[in-house]
């Protein structure tokens, strides 16, 4: 494959990442505001848990895929220390900490992991931008 295709490639799920985890954490922070206004949209858009495991399942395999060929070519850690955080994050929250810290700690942690998981997808593809990169 030449390398301008995985380039393109990386360059692509680095940009599903960062609008999937955005809309994780949008989801997250409107749907009680929405509720509270009365609003029937979230109720029949998706479960609080159906759209999270949905979201990781489209962020997911996008960082893997975006860190991983990234992070082989730059060799940055903080990529994929703060991708591993985030990741590590957004699913407890889905599939754990809702039991544990309650709705209002899973938004916490969502949130900020999103976040984590954006500034990884942002400094991947800047990194990944720089012709130093393109030349290994």
């Amino acid at each position: 494959m030449r390398i301008e295709n995985v380039l393109n490639f990386r360059s692509f799920a680095d940009g599903i990442g960062v609008l999937s985890t955005s809309l994780c954490a949008l989801h997250c922070l409107l749907v009680p505001v929405l509720l509270v206004a009365g609003t029937a949209l979230p109720a029949s858009f998706f479960t609080e848990e159906a759209f999270h495991e949905t979201m990781l399942a489209i962020s997911f395999p996008a960082a893997v895929v975006a860190f991983g060929i990234g992070c082989r070519q730059h060799k940055d850690r903080w990529v994929l220390i703060l991708g591993s955080i985030g990741l590590i994050g957004l699913a407890l929250a889905a599939f754990v900490l809702h039991d544990l810290i309650g709705e209002v700690g899973e938004v916490v942690v969502t949130v900020i992991s999103a976040v984590l998981l954006i500034v990884a997808h942002v400094r991947n593809y800047r990194i990944c931008q720089n012709e130093a990169c393109e030349e290994h």
